[in-house]
Order: structure tokens, then C-alpha cells, then sequence
């Protein structure tokens, strides 16, 4: 059964317990117990609000996909608090209360074409639901070589993110979080030994190229190869 969000906390206390966690986590700032289990439960109250919203925005989403007659793999999640935490930490002048991305949803395609036409037809039909312009990571790729389109969508006054990616930007997703959790590392923000970095990288390079049916140019094959080998001789991964 949906929350009811008029019980909710104000913006202000959201972001003061947001605000308080953070300093208690990452600055060494001292709280009381009563206050963390205070500002945990206004989090964990913020953060439930936005299921409902988020299965409305994957139902819409999947309407969408099967009209464009797409293979379409679809999952939603709600942030994790201790992820939340430290996105906070990451980006300290971002209030709590106007995170983008507590509540999600993805749809994986099978290639870059659909994804294209997926796009369209969010485009047309959310627009005016849209908090913000999207955010084109496939032409604009980050460093590291992560591909995807991500909107924001206000559902019930909460705003849901949504994912766009094809089969292979998912994998290369996999694949970083993976060595993530096994060198506790942050390649997912961005952040790592420069070897990882440009493996990654290249890695993202060359996956979009075949999935949109471009051509490999030798150099990027090279340049692959040479990252490969560089965090192999790390000990990043077995050879």
C-alpha cells in the first residue's frame, strides 16, 4: 500500500537529516543515537514515498516499449540509504530533498536503434511530465565510458529517473559495478587507477561502435588491447 505523503516530513527536515547522516558518516561530525535513528527514519520515510510513483513510471514505460515492438528487459529500484548517503557526500551543495534518481527505472534494448525509437516516443509522450532536458551519455559519453539516456520524469510530485541503455552499455555497467565490489573501487562515479579508467573507457568506445554498426577503426582495437594488457600486468583481473 502507498505512503501516505502527507505525513511526510518538511523539505527542510529532509535535508537536515540528510545533511546530518552525511556528516556523521563521512566528516567525523558526532550525533547523538536517538539523533541517526531520527534521521534515518525521516530518510527511509522519504525514500518509500517514491515507490508508487516508480511503478507507475515502469508500467508507462513498458506500454511504450512494446508499442515500438522492442526487446525490452525492465527493472525499477529505489535507492539504497547508505548509497544515498554518500551521493550526498559526493555532491555536497545537493540538498536531500531534490535528488533525481531515488526512485528508478531501466529498460534494457537490444541495440542502438531501439533504444533510438524508445527515446522518441518518451520524448513525445513525457515531454511535458520531463523535470529536466535528458541527459545524452551515449553522444556524450562520461570518461570513464559510460553510455546511456537518463530523464527525470515528476510522477505524484516525486521525480523518478529513468535509464535507457542497450544490451552491451548494460554489460559494460555490469562489468564496472562488478570490480567495484571486488576492489573497492568507485570506477561507477567516474573515479579509479588510471589504468581502469582508460580499460573501461575503451572498452565503452568500442562496444558503441559495433552496436551502432560503425566501423572499429585499428587504433581504438589497439588502444584496447594495450589497456587490456595494463590491467592484467596490475593484477586487476586473472589472466
Amino acid at each position: 500500500m502507498a505512503l501516505d505523503p502527507s505525513t511526510l516530513p518538511t523539505k527542510s527536515q529532509i535535508n537536515k537529516c540528510g545533511k546530518l547522516l552525511k556528516k556523521a558518516e563521512f566528516e567525523g561530525v558526532s550525533a547523538s543515537q536517538e539523533e541517526i535513528e531520527n534521521a534515518l527514519r525521516v530518510v527511509r520515510h522519504f525514500r518509500a514515498v517514491h515507490a508508487y510513483p516508480m511503478v507507475k513510471v515502469r508500467l508507462g514505460l513498458r506500454s511504450m516499449i512494446r508499442t515500438e515492438m522492442a526487446d525490452e528487459a525492465i527493472t525499477q529500484r529505489l535507492k539504497r540509504v547508505p548509497r544515498i548517503i554518500r551521493k550526498l557526500h559526493r555532491m555536497p551543495n545537493m540538498p536531500l530533498a531534490s535528488l533525481e534518481d531515488i526512485g528508478g527505472v531501466r529498460a534494457v534494448l537490444a541495440d542502438g536503434p531501439e533504444l533510438d525509437r524508445v527515446r522518441d516516443r518518451v520524448m513525445r509522450r513525457w515531454k511535458p511530465t520531463l523535470l529536466r532536458e535528458p541527459r545524452d551519455y551515449i553522444s556524450q559519453p562520461k570518461d570513464i565510458g559510460y553510455r546511456a539516456i537518463h530523464f527525470v520524469v515528476e510522477r505524484d510530485g516525486r521525480a523518478i529517473e529513468v535509464q535507457l541503455r542497450t544490451r552491451g552499455q548494460q554489460q559494460w555497467a555490469d562489468a564496472a559495478e562488478a570490480a567495484d565490489a571486488r576492489l573497492g573501487l568507485t570506477l561507477k562515479d567516474g573515479v579509479g587507477p588510471a589504468d581502469m579508467v582508460e580499460y573501461f573507457s575503451a572498452a565503452g568506445e568500442l562496444i558503441f561502435l559495433r552496436e551502432y554498426g560503425r566501423g572499429v577503426p585499428p587504433e581504438l582495437l589497439q588502444r584496447f588491447e594495450e589497456a587490456r594488457q595494463a590491467v592484467l600486468r596490475a593484477g586487476y583481473y586473472s589472466k
